[in-house]
């Protein structure tokens, strides 16, 4: 069959636009002033055969080509196709032979014999890609085994179409199963089956692996590490092995992990002393008799933080009382206390009007317990920060029964913004100036009381012990305990009991009730002691009982294990400034957060990187970079999803090792921030976490494909059938058309009789 086609250039309609319009004007213009003598008629003849060369002329621009088709049948090609992926090198007996070795084997004494054509049978490799060698010396250590890409490149070599079909040697294991059905779609379109031939056992051989492992600092304020592991335990089920984390060599945790025999879930926490982002070794011991212990062992990245707390706390008591809570949370080295004092005896009233009289011109500086200086809160210089800026080198603020009057409203209206719009953590401590008592109600301050409170309600003076919400139990500032038996013993029998607390019955909508007064058979029974709530972008908290004398003289002092020392005590305030603090520290510290689809990568892969943002405005100037080893960092192209609410880029990692991922950017506060996260490279793929030959993924490739999965029973019908079949094919040739004489002939004949016809009619003295 033969057809005429041609190839329209993007320029020809303009063309053939503008040789009409010159064609029609000039052309018409142009004869009738040079022959004005002649008939219009005449005139009109000669401008046609002008129009009609030119149009032809035109046409021979177009890529006029002759096509024929021929349609006629071939002997198949049958491409063999053998999987040298890493998985292929496991052993499925003591002993045995490899699933590589199998494969090969039976290509050399099984598919080759049977096959009645040699000369239309190749033999190739599916790892990484298509790729052709000696079987005997090819090595199964390919990466993965990219079963699709292999297929999709094996149906576009040369010669496809007299392809019968592929037969494919492998134990399933795709690392691909996506594009493996991608590619399997493809196959049904070229109608050319596929036959997938299983190698290796449906069985899971004992193994124990980490199938993902991740690391994370559970808030920038806490001093441990939260690892997440995935693992897989077949043939071990009731065994125990065990988990441990090393950095540098040494140990940092080492725990027991029971097994049950399928997919479970590990998570531990330890301790790390190592700031900034770094690569940890996971590892789980390897028991006997397992297959592979290559997948034991494992690394993640945590970028650990040790941001100091800052706490800014003002004491109503006398001030060596502010020793207690001090020495509590200095204990902790990742804690920094400023103290400030006013006093708070007298009335409410006489005490009000000197705060008025004083504040910012005071220059009075107390002493502690240990003789350290604490200011009045009223100094003009060294007391409670005079502006935003200053406040918010601070990250909790503790009032503990300091008189309203000793603030400014700025500074009243600062705090609430420190909270509010800067993560601040704020807490009120109960004495007879706080609270209702003090008459907090009338000021913004009441903004972030997690409480309701009545207006110059008076402290309550009565012992009376603490009942723990159900709440409050599982909250992260009442688990002064090891463990939640300890927690529930520190607050019921070993704990000392209070002497008095503010009024307020009811906690606001959206706070959280910690605890709450237990003094049965008075009226005061079920008040609320602790509250907590999130403000805005901070937290708060209402401690409406004292922490020091004479409401809180045992609670600071011998609220231990034993009564013998405050161990509780020093606890409880430690869990309450971290949980006040974590907003604070999490913005000065940034809100971004790098995220990975996986902490382990394979050398090749596409790796992309997310950066989660409010919107596309926000963490300005975010630049990301990749360091691998000793490299100088590469800069990522970032794209905003807008989807996904995130900056995202991508790279591919140039070989095994370490990949160190930063995010530079802005904090809401201006200040430049450097995140940081990591993956893990390895030379080889993932097929090794789990080894058990997939013939339900090969089933689906068969059925796809109009294939048949094979095995040693159906060799010879399939290859039989096979063989016999004849494969259509189409054979087609293109050639040029104006390459050939008597196509240009009539253009020719055309122009020459244009001229003929013109030199004819000229007058003879224009000749």
């Amino acid at each position: 069959m033969i057809a005429l086609t041609y190839v329209v250039p993007g320029w020809w309609p303009w063309a053939t636009a503008v040789f009409a319009v010159v064609a029609v004007v000039s052309g018409w213009l142009l004869i009738r002033g040079t022959h004005p003598h002649l008939p219009r008629r005449m005139r009109v003849s000669l401008w046609a055969l002008r129009v009609i060369a030119g149009a032809l002329l035109l046409l021979c621009t177009l890529d006029w080509r002759s096509e024929s088709t021929r349609e006629d049948s071939d002997k198949p090609m049958l491409r063999v196709l053998v999987d040298k992926s890493a998985s292929m090198a496991v052993k499925d007996a003591a002993g045995g032979r490899s699933r590589y070795e199998d494969a090969v084997d039976q290509v050399a004494t099984v598919v080759r014999p049977k096959w009645n054509d040699p000369a239309r049978l190749e033999t190739f490799f599916a790892g990484d890609g298509l790729s052709t060698g000696d079987p005997v010396t090819v090595v199964p250590d390919a990466p993965r085994s990219a079963l699709g890409r292999s297929l999709r490149e094996a149906l576009e070599q040369t010669g496809v179409q007299s392809l019968g079909g592929v037969l494919l040697l492998t134990d399933g294991a795709a690392s691909d199963p996506e594009d493996l059905r991608a590619s399997a779609r493809l196959y049904r379109t070229a109608r050319v089956p596929v036959f997938p031939w299983i190698m290796g056992t449906t069985s899971q051989p004992a193994d124990v692996r980490i199938v993902s492992a991740r690391l994370r600092q559970p808030s920038p304020a806490q001093a441990s590490v939260h690892l997440e592991m995935t693992i897989e335990s077949p043939g071990n089920e009731g065994k125990e092995t065990s988990l441990t984390v090393k950095f540098s060599g040494q140990t940092l945790l080492q725990q027991t992990v029971r097994l049950d025999g399928k997919r479970q879930e590990v998570s531990a926490d330890f301790v790390s002393p190592y700031l900034g982002c770094h690569f940890y070794d996971i590892e789980l011991t390897p028991l006997e008799g397992e297959s592979v212990v290559e997948n034991n062992r494992t690394r993640a990245a945590c970028d650990l933080h040790r941001d100091p707390i800052r706490v800014l706390y003002m004491e109503g008591s006398e001030p060596h009382e502010s020793s207690y809570l001090r020495d509590g949370l200095e204990a902790d080295p990742e804690m920094s206390v400023t103290c400030l004092h006013f006093p708070g005896q007298g009335s409410v009233e006489s005490l009000a009007a000197q705060a008025i009289a004083i504040r910012g011109k005071d220059e009075r500086v107390f002493y502690d317990g240990q003789g350290r200086e604490v200011p009045s809160v009223c100094h003009k210089t060294r007391g409670f920060p005079a502006t935003l800026e200053q406040l918010l080198k601070y990250d909790v603020v503790i009032d503990s029964d300091i008189i309203k009057e000793a603030f400014s409203p700025q500074q009243l209206a600062d705090t609430v913004a420190f909270v509010e719009q800067f993560g601040g953590g704020f807490v009120m401590v109960g004495g007879q100036t706080s609270f209702g008592a003090g008459g907090y109600e009338t000021t913004v301050i009441d903004k972030l009381m997690p409480v309701e409170i009545a207006n110059k309600s008076d402290p309550m003076w009565f012992p009376f012990q603490v009942k723990v919400t159900e709440a409050g139990l599982t909250h992260p500032v009442m688990k002064v305990g090891a463990n939640p038996a300890e927690t529930t013993a520190a607050w019921s029998a070993r704990f000392p009991g209070f002497q008095g607390a503010n009024y307020a019955r009811r906690a606001k909508p959206g706070a959280h009730v910690l605890a709450r007064v237990e003094a049965p058979g008075t009226a005061m029974n079920e008040l609320v002691l602790f509250a907590v709530q999130n403000i805005g972008h901070g937290r708060t908290m209402a401690f409406m009982s004292d922490t020091t004398s004479s409401w809180g003289s045992s609670f600071e002092t011998v609220w231990g294990e034993s009564r013998t020392d405050a161990k509780y005590y020093r606890k409880f305030w430690n869990n309450a400034i971290r949980w006040l603090a974590a907003d604070r520290i999490a913005r000065k510290g940034g809100q971004a957060v790098i995220e990975t689809p996986s902490a382990e990568v394979t050398v090749g892969d596409t790796v992309a990187v997310r950066v989660a943002a409010l919107s596309a405005a926000d963490l300005p100037g975010l630049e990301l970079n990749v360091r691998e080893g000793e490299e100088a960092p590469r800069v990522v192209p970032l794209q905003w999803d807008g989807a996904r609410r995130s900056w995202e880029g991508f790279f591919t990692p140039k070989g095994a090792g370490d990949v160190l991922i930063e995010a530079a950017y802005k904090n809401t506060e201006g200040t430049p921030v450097v995140t940081r996260s990591g993956v893990v490279v390895r030379a080889k793929g993932d097929e090794t976490i789990a080894v058990a030959a997939r013939p339900d993924l090969m089933a689906e490739l068969a059925q796809e494909t109009g294939g048949t999965v094979m095995d040693a029973a159906n060799i010879d019908k399939v290859l039989g059938d096979l063989a016999s079949r004849s494969v259509p094919v189409v054979w087609k040739r293109s050639l040029p058309v104006w390459d050939r004489w008597w196509v240009l002939l009539p253009l020719l004949l055309v122009v020459v009789a244009e001229w003929l016809v013109r030199r004819k009619l000229e007058p003879v003295g224009r000749r």
